[in-house]
């Protein structure tokens, strides 16, 4: 692979991870969507297992629902991707990245402070595999590898039954 195809494909991959992370902090679900395939293979441990096993396919309209529900019941989240690292293995496309990503719900939604009871972080490490649709570079297969979590972590639950009600 030559140089300009291998930067070529780091700023495509970079690109979808970057639309990814706006998708999910603006709540734009067409963009989130806009990112997978149509099947994907997800895998982002305990949050995901709920929705199925990672090794087995699944629509992505099904997986976006799951990220609604996750993302919707917060009243701003912070997807923060970077250190993006492409990988080739013959046919095989992937880009793994790390996330620190803020989850916050303000306890006075006129007011923006928060303190440690109103924030949820979780940092830890992408890996997105990627194949060629109409053109364009999409997840095939997400993994996402959990390394810490800080902060009120039952917020979690709070935004899905938040989300649940609206």
């Amino acid at each position: 692979m030559s140089d300009n195809n291998f930067l070529q494909l780091e700023s495509d991959f970079r690109a979808n991870y970057n639309a990814y992370a706006q998708g999910l902090d603006t709540k734009n679900w067409d963009l989130v969507r806009s990112c997978f395939a149509d099947e994907i293979y997800i895998d982002y441990g305990f949050i995901s297992a709920p929705t199925g096993a990672p090794e087995v396919p699944r629509r992505a309209d099904d997986w976006l629902m799951q990220l609604q529900m996750a993302i919707n019941g917060f009243d701003i989240t912070r997807h923060t991707i970077t250190n993006h690292r492409l990988t080739v293995d013959g046919e095989s496309l992937s880009c793994t990245a790390y996330l620190i990503a803020d989850h916050i719900i303000f306890p006075d939604p006129e007011v923006h402070i928060i303190g440690p009871e109103n924030i949820a972080t979780v940092v830890g490490e992408y890996k997105n595999n990627y194949k060629k649709v109409d053109g364009l570079w999409k997840i095939s297969k997400s993994a996402l590898d959990v390394h810490w979590s800080s902060g009120n972590i039952e917020l979690f639950d709070q935004a899905v039954a938040k989300a649940m009600s609206q």
